[in-house]
């Protein structure tokens, strides 16, 4: 995003580290989501990242101005149920409840075939023990974010929302 670069450095006289963003979400009033993705897979008999794998870059979105930011961990349907749970009841576990990071967290298991994937998000119900809710793309499935990032209204972070908007061609509706 050239035009966005220029612009950011144009104004704030430095270019801010911004990693990738896997996905953009554009809600209702022109409602800005960020969502980072790690997806877990065992390799050798060890998961192939750890379980907090994903928390930094999803923070570092956060000084963009997106109205929430989140994090999916999607695991691969070899992972048993225990595993997924220790890791994915784990992880939303100690975001939500002991850290208390503003950082939206889901956590799905991946099933269904290589063409035809089934995403089932899942509730933690303990710190280590999880319950299935609805396929994704269930009709009854709502995508919802609980945490508004605290970066949202910083002077930058209003600046940075508005060029990244522009540079997806994106029309927001923001309140000054």
């Amino acid at each position: 995003m050239p035009n966005f670069k220029r612009a950011v450095q144009d104004k704030l006289g430095y270019l801010p580290v911004l990693n990738e963003i896997d996905m953009v979400l554009v809600g209702p009033n022109g409602c800005l989501c960020a969502i980072e993705v790690k997806y877990y897979k065992v390799n050798g008999g060890s998961f192939n990242r750890p379980f907090y794998d994903g928390i930094g870059q999803s923070l570092s979105l956060m000084r963009y101005g997106f109205d929430s930011v989140a994090l999916w961990h999607f695991f691969a349907p070899e992972v048993e149920q225990a595993r997924l749970d220790r890791y994915g009841a784990g992880a939303w576990w100690f975001l939500r409840n002991q850290t208390r990071i503003p950082l939206d967290f889901s956590y799905f298991r991946v099933g269904g075939t290589e063409a035809e994937p089934i995403f089932i998000v899942l509730q933690y119900t303990t710190q280590d023990k999880g319950a299935d809710l609805l396929p994704i793309d269930d009709d009854n499935f709502v995508i919802t974010f609980k945490n508004q990032n605290p970066f949202r209204d910083t002077i930058e972070g209003r600046y940075l929302r508005k060029e990244l908007a522009k540079a997806f061609g994106i029309q927001e509706i923001v309140s000054e």
